[in-house]
């Protein structure tokens, strides 16, 4: 005697998220009234339960209990039958209670999501990306990978291009991002791309975005540095041709004259052509030594470089001094020569234009300019011009220098009436300062000689 349990179905649908119902009979077999609790046994304990779970049956007689099944939406249980029990424990007749087993199918839902990892990355050439998706879902998902971007400059390639993922589980499928043209200089690019997962069941898809930042192969950085070294170098070779170079010769000819027994101070004298012109005019008329003078007082070192108080020419001269009209004197001591030095400083507020400070030459006198000292004590940054006239002699970034001292072999000559100009597009006074009212402040010291011109 005891408990029967009647009209339990089996394969009773469940739909997860959601909630279903079925009736089932309860039998008292005794002769007793009987109370009955009522449970279930096994994995679908959890989400399968019995109203009411306890009752009282006559003798004979029968009630009508209901099992209630309630699923989670979520990858367990799995999509598919699941066995439970239910059992009726009789307090009347231990020995009389019953287990009856059945089936409840848990029906499928699909639900799943994808992320790339990492979603931006910096390259040159191709960025390596993971498409990891995750199904949530309690079915196994079959799904297709696609990748694209708006703009079409880049080129895809999947590990692979279809996958299937188990229910509660995760793949990922690395993904190669190449651009389709090369950015050789410039600034990096970014070139945003989504992919796209596909599930072939249902044709429900979902979407993650990336972005390929494309670096340049040569940096705005890297070229600011093999400029700033190529300037470096250039400077190194104009200081050692225009100043360490000329002094190293002359100090081997000195050497060279010690050895041989001459005079090492006499060297220039001897070596220029109007030195030797001028005794040659001693020799004849006082005409002819008048014009070696002159050839002596413009011959020191072979230049056209005058030299100053006509010094270069002076053994010519004393020579030269024994012609007839005694004019060959005059080569030892030019009155017409003279040292000059002169400074000119700009004022140039910050434009895109150039602003002009100009030295005018006087009408007289020719300037022969061998030093140029340009000055830069504030560390604005700009460009710095030199002209003569219109014409451009040097051009100078400010930002390459805070004192830069020039010397010629050759030196540049200003005839009467030039303009020395100094030039300046000022860019930032100051080096960093946002004073708008600052201006950019370089100048140029110049020194060298002037001739004054015949009257």
């Amino acid at each position: 005697m005891g408990a029967i349990v009647l009209q339990l179905e089996s394969d009773t649908p469940a739909i997860p998220g959601e909630e279903s119902r079925q009736s089932v009979q309860i039998l008292n077999t005794g002769t007793i009234v009987d109370r009955f609790e009522l449970d279930v046994l096994g994995d679908a304990k959890e989400w399968i339960r019995v109203e009411p779970s306890e009752v009282n049956v006559f003798p004979d007689q029968s009630v009508e209990v209901e099992l209630v099944f309630s699923p989670p939406r979520s990858a367990e249980p799995p999509a598919g039958p699941v066995t439970f029990g239910l059992r009726v424990m009789s307090h009347e007749d231990i020995e009389g209670s019953v287990v009856e087993e059945s089936t409840v199918t848990v029906g499928p839902f699909t639900d799943y999501g994808v992320k790339l990892l990492p979603t931006t990355k910096r390259s040159r050439a191709a960025g390596r990306f993971n498409a990891v998706i995750d199904n949530r879902g309690n079915a196994p998902l079959k799904a297709h990978l696609y990748a694209t971007d708006a703009d079409a400059k880049l080129a895809f390639a999947f590990k692979h291009e279809e996958v299937e993922v188990a229910h509660g589980k995760g793949v990922v499928v690395p993904l190669k991002v190449k651009p389709k043209a090369r950015l050789w200089r410039g600034t990096d690019v970014s070139l945003p791309f989504q992919v796209l997962v596909v599930d072939e069941e249902d044709e429900e898809e979902q979407t993650a975005d990336g972005a390929l930042i494309q670096a340049a192969f040569v940096s705005d950085a890297l070229a600011k540095f093999v400029m700033a070294i190529a300037a470096v170098v250039l400077a190194l070779l104009a200081l050692w041709y225009f100043v360490l170079q000329p002094s190293v010769e002359t100090e081997a000819k000195k050497q060279v004259a010690v050895a041989t027994g001459q005079d090492p101070n006499a060297l220039g004298a001897s070596a220029g052509a109007g030195g030797a012109g001028s005794g040659a005019g001693g020799a004849g008329a006082g005409g002819a030594g008048g014009a070696g003078a002159g050839a002596g007082a413009n011959g020191s070192d072979g230049s056209r470089f005058p030299a100053l108080n006509g010094t270069g020419g002076s053994a010519g001269d004393s020579t030269g001094g024994s012609g007839s009209d005694g004019d060959g004197a005059a080569g030892g001591s030019d009155s017409r020569l003279q040292a000059v030095d002169f400074r000119i400083q700009a004022n140039a507020q910050t434009s895109n234009d150039f602003r002009v400070t100009r030295f005018t030459v006087p009408k007289d006198k020719t300037y022969y300019v061998s030093d140029i000292l340009f000055e830069n004590a504030a560390g604005d940054t700009g460009i710095m011009r030199l002209q003569r006239g219109d014409s451009v002699l040097m051009q100078l970034s400010l930002d390459t220098f805070r004192d830069r001292d020039d010397h010629f072999a050759e030196p540049i000559e200003f005839a009467p009436g030039d303009e020395v100009i100094l030039s300046v597009r000022c860019q930032s006074p100051g080096g960093q300062t946002t004073n708008t009212s600052a201006a950019c402040t370089p100048a140029a010291y110049f020194s060298g000689r002037a001739v004054t011109s015949a009257t």
